[in-house]
């Protein structure tokens, strides 16, 4: 794509951003504080200007919808000439809001450790419903490898991370390669080295999940909306946006990073197993007194930082 086609392709994502009203600024970084300050006294916002050695590429337009321009935004270091690994970290909001300005925290301290860090937005629930958002990140990181050369991404190592709802993509996304429908023959089959699951769900089918994806005394869940039907109604599409049922011998080494609250990490434990039954190297990090959403803030983003990059440099040490 020549330099004048990306710039105007830019200006009307911009241009789309600010026109569009959106549910997705209802989830941010200032409003969860907040919310959260009065459970968790010693909770501290983090620093998201950039320092003098981290550079961002923003809005850069990776897809063209109908209805959109999507973006994503590359945090890399201010002199990057080696390559490096990329760690593709997606936002989460129940999949109907969220902005990829939620994670610039934490890619920025990812992006002091060494990686390469790109943030996407996707279509959340209000604009297309499943599997929308897992097609979106797929082209979000094949464009990625498409350009990696420009960005001295390392294609060989590649990591999908994600909080929340976007540790469900994530991981949705590193089980299947990017193929939901299994009478879809044509679609090509996506791999990545590593799988970083911020409480994110791995089976909405499962006991531990429904009570609250599937909450009868709501109309409507964030999961029903997404999914676009309760459970009991098309049970076949919650189970096919569960990831736990495409964990294969493709599957990536998995971590699993969770907060004190059990309903985010449902279905983790038999993921798990299916994991350790084909060889595959998964771990655990669980705070014992956190929030969900902890990876926004302090004091949790320096640990949270730093048990990916252990895990991260022993994976792609025994890749050699």
């Amino acid at each position: 794509m020549n330099m004048f086609k990306q710039q105007k392709l830019n200006f009307f994502a911009i241009l789309l951003l600010c026109v569009q009203p959106c549910i997705a600024a209802d989830y941010t970084v200032e409003n969860t504080y907040k919310k959260l300050l009065k459970h968790y006294p010693q909770m501290q916002l983090p620093a998201t200007k950039l320092p003098d050695s981290v550079i961002a590429h923003r809005a850069l337009v990776y897809k063209q919808t109908a209805t959109s321009a999507l973006t994503l935004d590359i945090y890399q270091q201010q002199q990057q000439t080696q390559t490096a690994p990329l760690i593709l970290l997606i936002h989460g909001g129940g999949w109907q809001s969220g902005t990829p300005s939620l994670m610039t925290a934490l890619a920025i301290t990812l992006v002091e450790r060494g990686y390469i860090v790109a943030t996407p937005s996707y279509r959340l629930s209000g604009e297309a419903p499943f599997p929308a958002a897992v097609e979106d990140l797929k082209d979000a990181l094949l464009w990625l490898k498409k350009n990696a050369r420009q960005y001295n991404i390392d294609s060989t190592k590649v990591v999908l991370s994600g909080g929340s709802a976007g540790g469900q993509l994530a991981a949705l996304l590193a089980y299947s390669g990017g193929v939901i429908d299994n009478a879809d023959t044509a679609s090509k089959r996506i791999n990545v080295q590593a799988l970083i699951n911020i409480d994110g769900l791995s089976d909405f089918t499962s006991a531990e999940a429904l009570p609250f994806e599937n909450n009868p005394a709501k109309a409507v869940t964030s999961a029903s909306k997404w999914l676009g039907g309760r459970y009991e109604s098309i049970p076949q599409r919650w189970r096919a946006a569960s990831p736990i049922f495409y964990i294969d011998k493709n599957a990536p080494a998995t971590l699993f990073i969770n907060s004190s609250v059990p309903r985010f990490r449902a279905g983790r434990d038999s993921a798990i197993l299916k994991l350790k039954e084909l060889h595959i190297t998964s771990q655990v990090y669980q705070f014992e007194d956190a929030p969900h959403s902890f990876w926004l803030f302090q004091p949790w983003l320096t640990p949270t930082t730093g048990v990916i990059d252990d895990f991260l440099t022993a994976q792609f040490a025994n890749s050699r």
